[in-house]
């Protein structure tokens, strides 16, 4: 630690041969141990090891963590085998709890039963089900396939719940593999460390592939990418583009985290999807799937490496109500800067932002205010996409306003700059921070204007938000509709309820009582008016497959040329 002048007999003590240590913060070490793949290349388990130094726990305190459901997506909490817990004096017979955060979000927590003083060594095998069918969520949870492995840290990794942030190692064991195992997490290829102490909440979001996935490089290796199964395309070719586009975010926003992450893996159900993670996202794809559809996908999930959520807090509970600022800022980030670096084409930039307001504009659920977005998110996609839709186009008209007001000396980017440059200082990025901002530069209709947007009023860009080369004007789009009640498909048997007679469902065969056998996502879909939806259904003894367009009534809605 560098000594700090503050007068002649500090900086003798300073100097001074046997200066005082400096503070060492807590550390975690992972050893990622995969099992040899079977015959179908599926590898049967991951043993894991987790030594967290600098514990301190009174009897009944909360001692490690982890989700048994994330964001809907159950995880391997129940599964684990062989689980021990010690320290120096031996084993630790945690007692368990199960503590529900929310409707979408459950936590196992392993409490002390006597006081814990330094290291603690955690140890258990993770068990992969090669089975299990794909899922159109949150890719966390652990997946098999082509001899390698991939998982979020909260879908398998205990944590310390003592709230400290901690440094952590990864180490990758592949004695049981084979030779031609390699490793990667979010902190980088084979054996990496955080580059900075991290809380459990962010440790919890490191993604890890092991195995034999295919591995990218960018030149200075402070950019890499590791994916699972087969691609259609050339993987190295999309990676190499999205390098270029991160080196370009680190420019704009004036710093470039240390490292950065890509993982994909294939999933035939649910391609196209995406996660961001701690410095690092992970997306899906399947033997479809066309590397100028994912560049959208990478654009948007790159960018929360820098814009991230108010408060970090948009994956805890009630988070989701401030996923207007995280996720509305990327969309609205996601095709401009790829635009301003000329990554991307005009027409490029044109059907990105028209499948945004054309989702936007056709949602019967465009008035459903800020405040019930997380009781509602995991349960209907036309809630789940407004803070997406709604806060990307707000942020494209505040954007408008502040060059107005300025006279173009000013632009969104500049509350946004200084909201991360106040994050990485260490103090609070909150919406409080956003409202002071907001006022400094709009005043009190700025204000009014965002009161509105959280109470659901439907934003309009004026025409020239997006620059003078596109102006705004109206087309007829139809409404995303099923056809039945989609609270149908949350049910552990999907039965059809609700079934709307004259809908395209029931035209296409759809009965009240069928029971939907496959999943889908319905994100997508909702976005694509030419889209349609394949139902495998079971009525009876009889199993069926119907094919029909999502789409109901026709309204006016917003797009730009």
């Amino acid at each position: 630690m560098a000594a700090q002048y503050l007068g002649p007999a500090t900086l003798l003590l300073a100097t001074a041969p046997a200066p005082l240590p400096a503070q060492v913060p807590p550390d975690l070490a992972i050893t990622v141990a995969p099992a040899a793949p079977d015959a179908q290349q599926h590898i049967p388990y991951v043993d894991v090891t987790v030594i967290a130094r600098n514990v301190h726990r009174k009897a009944g305190e909360r001692l490690f963590r982890l989700p048994l459901e994330a964001n809907t997506v159950v995880t391997s909490a129940k599964d684990l085998q062989n689980l021990r817990i010690a320290d120096d004096r031996g084993e630790i017979a945690a007692t368990i709890a199960d503590v529900s955060d929310d409707a979408s979000n459950r936590t196992r927590f392993w409490q002390a039963p006597r006081a814990i003083d330094g290291a603690v060594t955690v140890s258990y095998r993770v068990p992969i089900d090669a089975t299990a069918p794909p899922i159109a969520r949150p890719q966390y949870e652990m997946r098999t396939t082509q001899g390698s492995f991939s998982a979020s840290a909260n879908a398998f990794l205990l944590l310390p719940a003592d709230g400290l942030s901690r440094k952590a190692s990864v180490h990758w064991d592949f004695s049981a593999f084979g030779s031609d195992g390699v490793g990667i997490s979010s902190f980088g290829v084979g054996e990496a460390t955080s580059a900075e102490a991290l809380p459990s909440e962010r440790l919890a979001s490191v993604y890890y592939m092991g195995g034999r996935p295919g591995v990218y490089r960018a030149g200075d290796g402070a950019f890499f990418g590791a994916w699972q199964g087969s691609t259609p395309f050339a993987m190295e070719s999309l990676l190499s583009w999205a390098a270029e586009l991160h080196g370009y975010y680190g420019t704009f926003f004036g710093y470039t985290p240390p490292s950065f992450g890509v993982f994909g893996r294939t999933n035939e159900r649910n391609p196209g999807s995406g996660i961001g993670l701690t410095d690092s996202f992970a997306f899906t794809f399947n033997d479809t799937s066309k590397p100028e559809d994912l560049r959208s996908l990478l654009a948007h999930e790159m960018l929360h490496s820098w814009v991230r959520s108010l408060d970090e807090s948009m994956d805890e509970a009630g988070g989701l109500d401030r996923a207007w600022f995280g996720e509305g800022l990327a969309v609205y980030y996601q095709r401009a800067l790829p635009y301003r670096a000329g990554r991307i084409s005009a027409k490029d930039f044109l059907a990105d932002l028209n499948e945004t307001a054309g989702r936007y504009y056709t949602n019967s659920k465009i008035g459903v205010p800020n405040a019930a977005i997380a009781e509602g998110f995991w349960r209907d996609t036309r809630v789940r996409v407004l803070p997406y839709d709604r806060g990307s186009l707000y942020f494209a008209t505040v954007d408008a306003d502040i060059r107005a007001s300025s006279g173009g000396k000013r632009s969104l980017d500049d509350i946004v700059r200084t909201m991360l440059d106040t994050r990485r200082a260490g103090k609070p990025m909150n919406e409080a921070l956003w409202r002071t901002l907001l006022e400094a530069e709009l005043g009190k209709p700025g204000i009014a204007a965002f009161e509105a947007m959280l109470a659901g009023a439907t934003i309009i860009p004026p025409s020239h938000a997006f620059g003078p080369e596109f102006r705004r004007t109206t087309r007829m789009l139809r409404r995303f509709d099923l056809g039945f009640d989609p609270e149908s498909l949350l049910a552990k048997s999907r039965v059809v309820r609700g079934l709307k007679p004259g809908s395209n469902a029931a035209q296409a065969g759809l009965r009240e009582g069928d029971e939907i056998l496959n999943t889908f996502s319905q994100d997508g879909l909702q976005g694509d008016q030419d889209a349609y939806l394949t139902l495998d259904i079971k009525r009876g003894g009889e199993t069926l497959h119907l094919r029909y367009q999502p789409r109901g009534e026709s309204v006016a809605a917003y797009q730009w040329e």
